[in-house]
């Protein structure tokens, strides 16, 4: 019979698996639990700070298991954690740029044909462009759409100060000789049920001199979804009449 008993095997055997046993770090778990609540940023932007605490966090318990002599684990989990966050902040900046790229490209579309309309004296689409598409009246028929107008005393009103404006004069009496090309755009803003962008434009003429000169356009448009459920979709208007804007760059700065 063995000199060692039963008892004594068994207690060998447990201290060498509590040796081998090895604590996860706190913060690996709480960077996966993090990482993976990251992807509500899709949501809201307000989310983003869930994805900058799990980077946090995994790069703490990367650290905290590499100096912790072989007692802690987690090395796996963090990775998990700081992937999960990186893809989740890195995939919605790439959405998000297209998003804005694709808005802005509609707004310049939409702007256009405002300038287009303006040159071409058609003050019923022009000033039509101010509503969205579900509320404007038939601008293809001119002569009832004048009638209509004058028909309605605020109305009537509206389109003489539209017509009055110095900007649309100007663009009328150009007409085709200008030149319009998009210069920048100001601001950009997205709520869930829609979208502004606030751009300028370069409208460049010939001079009597015989070279050319330019002005600039500060045009700022919506595009929203109409409250008519049968409607489904986003359409622009722009908000209020354009007006001439003197970029910042080309203004001169006072003396001193």
């Amino acid at each position: 019979m063995s000199s060692d008993s039963i008892f004594k095997t068994s207690w060998n055997d447990a201290s060498e698996a509590e040796a081998s046993y090895k604590r996860p770090s706190a913060a690996a778990i709480l960077s996966v639990f993090f990482g993976l609540g990251a992807f509500l940023v899709y949501f809201t932007p307000w989310f983003f700070f869930l994805g900058v605490i799990a980077i946090l966090l995994s790069l703490v318990a990367l650290w905290t298991v590499h100096h912790a002599e072989g007692t802690l684990s987690g090395t796996s989990l963090a990775y998990f954690g700081l992937c999960c966050a990186l893809v989740a902040l890195v995939s919605v900046f790439l959405f998000w740029q297209a998003y804005q790229y694709g808005v802005r490209r509609e707004a310049d579309q939409f702007f256009r044909l405002w300038f287009a309309a303006v040159q071409q004296g058609d003050i019923p689409q022009a000033k039509e462009y101010q509503f969205i598409y579900t509320r404007r009246s038939n601008a293809a028929n001119a002569e009832e759409w004048w009638q209509a107008q004058y028909g309605e005393k605020h109305a009537h009103r509206a389109v003489h100060q539209f017509a009055e404006n110095k900007l649309v004069r100007v663009l009328m009496a150009l007409g085709n000789d200008v030149k319009v090309s998009y210069y920048k755009t100001l601001a950009f803003r997205s709520v869930p049920e829609s979208d502004t962008v606030s751009s300028v434009y370069a409208v460049t003429f010939p001079a009597e001199s015989g070279e050319t000169e330019t002005f600039f356009v500060r045009i700022h448009g919506i595009r929203s979804y109409p409250a008519n459920p049968d409607f489904k979709n986003a359409g622009w208007r722009l908000e209020g009449t354009p007006a001439f804007y003197l970029p910042d760059e080309f203004k001169k700065e006072s003396p001193e």
